[in-house]
């Protein structure tokens, strides 16, 4: 009878052998959390579309520019010819004038609308804006050829969609006067530039791309001169998802309350405060000056683009439907780690205690931690990360812990396996909320568990030799 040499190397009770049969399986699973993770992507990108469908109908992401001098003026220049020859003709234009100070308090009241499974947080906003000019003063020092038309000069606001505005906005002056905004195509915000590839807005979430901003203009009340005046008006509008306030002023101060409590402050502006949160929802506070703007007192439209201004906003936004997925992402980046852990443990568990658990036993028990991750998908799209989290977590750990106490036959085992699972489960949620510091707590973690096996099974004979010459 002949003998098989290499079965003398390679003792059959080997636990370094079954070792590495684990890490194998390990990797093993890596394939269907990487069937998970392209589901994932899939219902987020649905997700996206959808929540973007919603934003729209309710008006969608919102800017809105407060009140802006817009003065024609008319001007004598020379013009050297290719041949040298000195003519003079007429340019016509207009400028932009800023106000010198500015102020905008918004008043949002936020709700969800729904569809299908899918959620994004509309609102409607009121907003109050005050502006004082002294046009003369921003114009100073400007070349004398200019001539102004201070008679036909006009107060321009606009905003990104004005399907949803709520009632006539009109500005009012200090001395009772009214007049209404109308509608207007006069100006280019950007569009023909953009259209052209010569500039465009910034595409991040943080400033969107606001290319069919809307505006409305109404006679400035000036005569013959650039007098000092004052204008206030009141804008009711809806959107969804982003609220924000351009600085349309030299110096302007911006206010957003609401009620929405998971808001997030946002724009080309820093907040001066952090957002406050309260149970009755939210408060964000600005003030841009005009060191800080970055833009001129008055600009000639003939170089100045009025789509800027937009772009230099302040804005608070509201958790889109698509966020809920960055839990679920966390999670299965990080379930590898967490199913070698399950079978390390088992591992370790038989080394100490002397009973066995078959190959198969490791594959279900993997399989079964990867539909942990299929089913805190499914649910956290229905009621959020957090509640589908604990139902996940706590279906997984019961069926593994059952599994295991039928598995070994003991009671003390399942109980065991209860408690450790749990704990496991618990780090894994206090891992998946870190948010900024979920890699610095996953390496502490596995650097933890790797400690614990190596202390746990130094004396082990990982040979199985001992057994093999019983």
């Amino acid at each position: 009878m002949t003998t098989n040499p290499i079965a003398g190397l390679i003792p059959r009770g080997s636990l370094g052998l079954k070792l590495l049969l684990v890490c194998a399986l390990v990797l093993a699973m890596g394939i269907p959390l990487l069937l998970v993770g392209a589901l994932m992507e899939g219902r987020e990108q649905r997700a996206r579309e959808v929540t973007a469908e919603i934003g729209a109908q309710a008006g969608g992401q919102q800017v809105i520019g407060g009140p802006m001098l817009i003065v024609p003026y008319r001007r004598t220049i020379e013009v050297t010819s290719a041949t040298g020859q000195v003519q003079t003709s007429i340019e016509r234009g207009r400028y932009i004038v800023f106000a010198e100070t500015g102020t905008a308090e918004s008043e949002l009241s936020v709700a969800q609308r729904r569809l299908g499974i899918y959620r994004a947080d509309a609102y409607n906003a009121t907003t109050n804006f005050h502006a004082e000019f002294d046009p003369a003063a921003a114009l100073e020092g400007l070349d004398q050829s200019y001539a102004f038309d201070w008679r036909q000069a006009q107060l321009v606001m606009f905003v990104g969609d004005s399907r949803t505005i709520r009632d006539a906005a009109e500005l009012r002056f200090a001395n009772g006067e009214t007049v209404t905004l109308e509608p207007t195509s006069d100006f280019d915000f950007g569009q023909a530039a953009v259209a052209a590839g010569q500039w465009d807005y910034s595409a991040s979430p943080a400033a969107p791309a606001f290319r069919s901003l809307q505006a409305f203009a109404a006679p400035a009340p000036l005569g013959e001169a650039a007098e000092a005046f004052t204008v206030d008006t009141r804008i009711v509008l809806g959107g969804a998802q982003r609220f924000a306030i351009a600085a349309f002023a030299q110096d302007t101060s911006v206010a957003i309350r609401g009620d929405g409590n998971e808001t997030r402050a946002q724009g080309y502006f820093q907040t001066s405060e952090s957002v406050e949160l309260t149970a009755e929802g939210f408060a964000a506070n600005w003030r841009v000056p005009f060191v800080a703007r970055n833009m001129p007192k008055a600009a000639n439209l003939s170089a100045f683009n009025l789509g800027e201004v937009s772009s230099h906003d302040m804005a608070v936004s509201f958790v889109a439907a698509d966020d809920i997925y960055q839990g679920v992402s966390r999670a299965i980046q990080y379930g590898i780690m967490f199913i070698g852990i399950v079978f390390l443990a088992t591992l370790v568990f038989e080394a100490v205690s002397g009973k066995k658990a078959h190959a198969a036993q490791y594959v279900l028990v993997g399989l079964a931690q990867c539909v942990f991750y299929l089913l805190l998908l499914s649910i956290t799209e229905i009621i959020g990360f957090t509640q589908a989290f604990l139902i996940a977590a706590a279906a997984t750990v019961l069926l593994l812990a059952y599994y295991a106490g039928a598995s070994f036959r003991s009671a003390a085992v399942g109980f065991k396996a209860l408690l450790g699972l749990s704990a496991l489960y618990g780090a894994m949620y206090v891992l998946m909320t870190l948010e900024d510091f979920a890699l610095l707590a996953g390496s502490v973690t596995a650097f933890a568990v790797i400690a614990a096996t190596m202390i746990a099974t130094r004396r082990i004979d990982w040979y199985g030799r001992a057994a093999a010459t019983e």
